[in-house]
């Protein structure tokens, strides 16, 4: 935890005087520089052009301290500081009291300890300006009521949208023929799946799996294996269906995705010819186990 004087003294090291003289930076000693978009009027709009474009201008430097100070307070290094004002530009221009606010929430409602808050704003600093009432509360009970486990492991998904992000995802696999509840046990399952895009990422994968000219699979595959859609479709779906195709096996889809690449080849060269272990057999479960530690996934889109 940082004091009020350390607070000072990183502030100070940040190019932020903090204290009752707040003197404003100049902008070449911001070394945390944000820039927040502003929309001009719509009364400047003309008929017949296209609307005007957004003026980037930098934040209030009074803004920028009182939220940096919140951080500092809250234990965030002034490195990680840098990092999140960089991946989130409107950090450094909302209200400090908006930014304690989602602190408050994270910590107290949503169950993240303090020894994680610095891993989880690293990964998701969007976090800090999500509206604790109109998303991140909405956002929470929604996952405690889909069922979602350990979700201050989860806190990035706090900041999705249930009605732009979270319902879509599940609509879509009840898309594929799976029944609602199927597509809310794999969304609670397999929680990362909310942070898949539909039409970039799931649908063509969808599509390769269902399609009668690719693999011509079943949707309760997917069911089963909500991990399919973490792989990419060039760079491991495609080349190991075909791989098994071109041999005359067909492998489950943990089979054929889950292992790196020499054992995946060991496994299909001992398949070639033979059968393999049944589903509730204890060699099944040993089996598919991802050893390479660079396995094709996708991140989130």
């Amino acid at each position: 935890m940082v004091t009020m004087s350390g607070t000072r003294t990183a502030l100070a090291h940040e190019g932020l005087d903090y204290g009752p003289r707040l003197v404003a930076p100049r902008r070449s000693r911001l070394s945390v520089v944000a820039v927040a978009v502003r929309t001009r009027p719509a009364s400047l709009a003309v008929p017949g052009l296209p609307p005007p474009t957004p003026e980037p201008v930098l934040p209030s430097p009074p803004v920028a301290a009182g939220v940096a100070a919140v951080l500092l307070e809250a234990g965030v290094p002034p490195a990680d500081l840098r990092r999140a004002a960089g991946m989130c530009p409107e950090l450094l221009s909302v209200p400090a009291e908006a930014v304690a606010a989602a602190l408050r929430f994270l910590t107290e409602e949503a169950g993240v300890p303090e020894a994680e808050l610095q891993r989880v704003l690293r990964r998701r600093p969007r976090l800090l300006v999500c509206p604790v009432a109109a998303r991140l509360r909405p956002t929470l009970y929604f996952l405690r009521a889909l069922g979602v486990p350990d979700l201050h492991r989860r806190a990035d998904l706090l900041s999705f949208s249930v009605e732009d992000k979270l319902l879509p995802r599940i609509e879509f696999l009840e898309s594929l023929g799976l029944p609602a509840r199927a597509a809310r046990s794999m969304a609670r399952r397999f929680p990362a799946l909310f942070g898949y895009g539909v039409d970039g990422n799931m649908r063509p994968k969808a599509e390769y799996l269902l399609g009668v000219g690719a693999m011509g699979r079943r949707a309760d595959e997917l069911y089963e294996f909500p991990e399919y859609f973490s792989y990419a479709l060039a760079a491991r779906i495609v080349p190991r269906h075909e791989a098994c195709a071109a041999s005359g096996v067909a492998m489950p889809l943990p089979a054929m995705l889950r292992p790196g690449e020499a054992k995946f080849r060991a496994t299909l060269d001992s398949c070639v010819g033979s059968t393999l272990p049944r589903r509730r057999s204890a060699l099944w479960h040993a089996t598919w186990v991802d050893d390479d530690a660079t396995a094709a996934k996708e991140t989130m889109v």
